[in-house]
């Protein structure tokens, strides 16, 4: 599968070296590109750096890796590009203030991901998942499950029944238990 990462830091190099490590075909992109081929250099298997929008363009399923609030920034930026597309989303409504990490407050009532599903519109089918594991530890967990070791749970949540199929395996190669935890409304 061809996957999109937007977002090369703590969140995305992880995860798209664990997606290249199991086969897939991952391009790397940050706006930093400088970032993304590090990435890229660091991945096995098939992979690249480039542009959020080359990356938006590319993957079958993209994976929105930028920290919550500069989403509906990130997602104006790339447009057209996500139509249609299944994207990931591993964001959790944390920001940084005076150096420190914060909760963000997620407006209307809703969950993270529904807001995420508003700002990206009904035509982006949006999964929730590789958000409930720290990014130093998603590469090392991830890791051992591919290695044969123990696996570790990885909950996904969409309200698209195709989207959420299709990312199952996905988490299953990037080497965790995928575990489905229902639609956006019951998202953690």
């Amino acid at each position: 599968m061809r996957v999109g990462i937007v977002g090369s830091g703590r969140l995305g190099a992880p995860l798209g070296r664990l997606f290249a490590a199991a086969g897939h075909d991952v391009l790397f992109s940050d706006a930093r590109l400088a970032l993304a081929e590090e990435a890229a250099a660091a991945a096995e298997g098939q992979s690249g750096g480039g542009s959020p929008i080359e990356a938006a363009r590319f993957g079958e399923v993209v994976v929105m890796a930028v920290w919550w609030e500069a989403f509906p920034t990130v997602v104006e930026e790339l447009g057209a590009a996500l139509g249609g597309k299944i994207v990931i989303d591993p964001s959790n409504p944390i920001t940084r203030r005076d150096g420190a990490e914060a909760v963000v407050a997620v407006p209307d009532g809703l969950t993270s991901p529904q807001y995420q599903q508003h700002v990206l519109g009904r035509e982006v089918r949006l999964v929730r998942t590789f958000n409930t594991k720290y990014p130093n530890e998603l590469l090392d967990l991830g890791t051992a499950g591919q290695r044969g070791g123990p696996r570790a749970d990885m909950p996904y949540w969409g309200d698209d029944e195709a989207a959420k199929k299709a990312v199952v395996p996905l988490i299953e190669d990037a080497g965790f238990t995928a575990i489905d935890g229902g639609g956006l409304a019951d998202a953690l």
